[in-house]
Order: structure tokens, then C-alpha cells, then sequence
């Protein structure tokens, strides 16, 4: 008898241990790697900007407090063998809040679905007392791989599953947590590669793309490899733009471009002086972006010698993505040399797309360009049908100006 009690007792060790195991694994990823950035915009929200959130120690003390719960659960249950998992119920109902929870806060069906879940869960619980010592199986020891270690990590299976479809998996307001926790750590390549092949995308995500790309010098050679959303208003998050900011503060734009929103209205104060810009810590938000369209700052900055020159690809770049050609070829000459040799990519190609358009004088030349744009200009006598013709270009010229421009 005492033999068999010894590898009973180990029998529900193994178990324990197998769930555990299970459960701290896909809590922890999931807090780290999925949800992480979400939650971290949670609670900027929730407190006012008042509080930052780790994802690293965020995750471990969550995992910490949640694994607790269960401990608490199962001392008071004392749930073996086949229903062992549903001790991890309660914590994985709360992990799933967790992930629900955003800002501006919402209870939703929570309110009422989350009490009368645990209810049902309770009944569960009590059926299961009832049932435990039913059964020849109650009775065998639980080997590792035994058909009771399966049913519990099925049980944990099916809980993680309605984690993740309870939680926020919005691909675009992942990314663009993600991409902003990224720029508040300077980590501008982590920025571009953050959903760099996908097709979502909205005017927010453009606009840190744009940011990003814009640091690195290479606004106008890579921006149409993105999905691009909204309109060249939408490139800064100001007056009449659709882009907004969930976590990073807006004085790191205005630090790009050297002079903030509210230093343009601090000139009408007599108390302003230049060097206020030069060496200036840059925290919080902006009181007066709302003031500016993005046209009105961007001619500001043109006219102010303080001004970095990052506002010229910012110009001329939304003027592609408005489709303004004809302002486009005006304005280029004032800032770029018409050297095929030196100028950027995008700016290229919509040269070409000018010129092949437009019967004018303007000449421009850039035969490898050129060449490319006659391909593209194929694919309509190449492919006949449609939907052919249309993943055919897709494949070959996505990322170009002009898969943008006649999308």
C-alpha cells in the first residue's frame, strides 16, 4: 500500500509539474513577446503618462501573481488527475482580461461575462469533486506521458486559445505599440522591420514609418516599400491629421526637425530667445501642435534657419503621396540637383512618370530608370487578364512610386 502511495504521490508531482511548466511557458511569452507593447501603452493611458512599463519585469511579475493565484486555487480545491487544469482557470481568465485591457479603458462584456464564467467554471469544480474517485483510473499512478498528463495539458490548451482570442491581436495597433516602444529606444531598425511585409497599416503607422525612415536619411528611397496610408496631412500628428501618438511623446519629432510647435508660438512671447532650441531637454507632449496643419509648420520651417533640413523630404514626399506630380516636379529643382546620379529613388521614378505622362519640355534622364519604368509599363499588354496582371506587378514592382501611384 505504502508503494503504491509513493508513486501516486510522484505520479501527481510529475503532473503538477508538467502543467506548471506549460502554464509559466505560454504566460510569460505571451505577456513578453505579444503583449508586452500593448500593455505598456495600457498603462501610459490609464496613468496619465505617469508610469512606464517594463516588459521584462512587467511580464515576470504578472507570470509571478498569476502562477500564485493558481497555488491559492488548488490549496483550496485540491484538483487532481484529470481535472488538475482547471486550477489554472482563474489565472487565465485574468490573463486574458490583461490582454483585453487598453486606454481609453473599457469594461465591455467583461461586466457580466466574467462573473458568469467563473460561475460556470465553479460548477465545473464541484462536478469534478464529486466525480474524482470514479473510475479505475483514479487509481493508477500518472506516468509522464500517461493519457491524464494529456487530458490536463489539453485543458491548458484550449484555455490559451481563448486567451488569445479574447485578447487584442489587431496586427496594426501591435505594430504601432511596438514601433513606438522602439523609437523611444533609438532602435530605428527594429522601427522599419516591425510588419515590414504586411499590407495593414493605417495613417499612424505611416507616420512613424516616415519618422523613422526620415532619421536614417532614407525617406525618399524606401517609403513606397510600405504600406502607405492617409495623406501627406496625416505625416505628423497636428491639426486636421488622422495620425496620433499612443505612447511615445511628440518631442521627439519636433526634436528632428529642430524647432517644436510651441517654440513657434513662444515667439510671439518677448521672454524667447534662439538658444532656447539649442541643447533643449524634450519631455511630455506639445501644447500648441494642434495649432499647425502639417503645410503650415512645414513652410515655418522653411523660412527658419534653426530648422534642420529634414523638412525637405517631408515637402516633397508628401507631395508623392498626395499623387501631386505636377507641384512635385516646381518644387524639386529648389532643393535637390537634377543629377540622375544623386538623387533618391522615389524621386526618380516619379520623374519618369512625369515625363512618360506629360507632354512638356522637361527632360530627364536615366536610362536604367527608364528601362524600368517600360517594364512596368508592359505588364498591361503582357498580362491581359486582370487578376493575373495584378500579382504579377504586385510581385515585381511593389515598393516602386508607381505601383503606389496607380494603386
Amino acid at each position: 500500500m505504502r508503494y503504491r502511495d509513493k508513486h501516486r504521490n510522484e505520479g501527481a508531482v510529475i503532473l503538477r509539474v508538467v502543467c506548471a511548466l506549460a502554464f509559466l511557458s505560454f504566460t510569460f511569452c505571451w505577456l513578453y513577446s505579444f503583449q508586452g507593447d500593448m500593455l505598456a501603452v495600457a498603462q501610459h493611458g490609464l496613468s496619465g503618462g505617469k508610469t512606464h512599463y517594463n516588459c521584462t519585469v512587467g511580464a515576470i511579475i504578472c507570470t509571478s501573481i498569476l502562477f500564485g493565484l493558481h497555488l491559492l486555487v488548488f490549496a483550496m480545491t485540491r484538483l487532481t488527475r484529470r481535472t488538475h487544469a482547471l486550477t489554472y482557470f482563474p489565472s487565465m481568465l485574468l490573463l486574458a482580461f490583461l490582454s483585453y485591457v487598453s486606454s481609453p479603458f473599457r469594461w465591455g462584456a467583461w461586466l457580466w461575462a466574467g462573473p458568469l464564467v467563473l460561475v460556470l467554471w465553479g460548477g465545473a469544480v464541484w462536478l469534478s469533486k464529486q466525480t474524482l474517485s470514479v473510475g479505475d483510473e483514479g487509481r493508477k499512478p500518472v506516468a509522464l506521458f500517461s493519457r491524464v498528463t494529456w487530458i490536463n495539458l489539453l485543458q491548458l490548451a484550449l484555455m490559451m486559445i481563448g486567451v488569445a482570442l479574447v485578447s487584442n491581436t489587431n496586427a496594426v495597433q501591435h505594430f504601432k505599440a511596438h514601433a513606438e516602444a522602439a523609437l523611444m529606444e533609438g532602435d530605428i531598425d527594429e522601427v522599419l522591420s516591425v510588419g515590414e511585409r504586411s499590407l495593414e497599416t493605417d495613417e499612424s503607422l505611416t507616420m512613424l514609418r516616415i519618422f523613422a525612415l526620415s532619421q536614417k536619411g532614407q525617406l525618399a528611397d524606401h517609403l513606397f516599400e510600405y504600406a502607405v496610408s492617409g495623406t501627406s496631412a496625416d505625416m505628423l500628428p497636428m491639426q486636421g491629421s488622422k495620425s496620433t501618438l499612443l505612447l511615445m511623446p511628440d518631442t521627439l519629432l519636433w526634436r528632428h526637425f529642430g524647432i517644436s510647435p510651441d517654440d513657434i508660438v513662444a515667439r510671439n512671447d518677448s521672454t524667447w530667445q534662439p538658444d532656447s532650441v539649442a541643447g533643449r531637454v524634450y519631455t511630455g507632449r506639445s501644447a500648441f501642435a494642434d495649432r499647425f496643419t502639417v503645410s503650415q509648420y512645414l513652410d515655418t520651417l522653411e523660412r527658419d534657419t534653426l530648422a534642420t533640413q529634414a523638412w525637405r523630404d517631408y515637402r516633397l514626399m508628401g507631395q508623392l503621396i498626395d499623387r501631386h506630380i505636377d507641384t512635385f516636379v516646381v518644387c524639386l529643382p529648389q532643393y535637390y540637383k537634377m543629377e540622375a546620379d544623386s538623387l533618391p529613388r522615389h524621386y526618380r521614378e516619379a520623374l519618369i512618370l512625369y515625363q512618360q505622362a506629360v507632354d512638356t519640355l522637361f527632360i530627364y534622364s536615366d536610362s536604367l530608370m527608364l528601362n524600368r519604368w517600360q517594364e512596368f509599363h508592359a505588364t498591361d499588354s503582357i498580362y491581359p487578364k486582370q487578376s493575373e496582371r495584378k500579382i504579377r506587378t504586385e510581385e515585381e514592382f511593389r515598393g516602386t512610386y508607381w505601383y503606389y501611384f496607380f494603386q
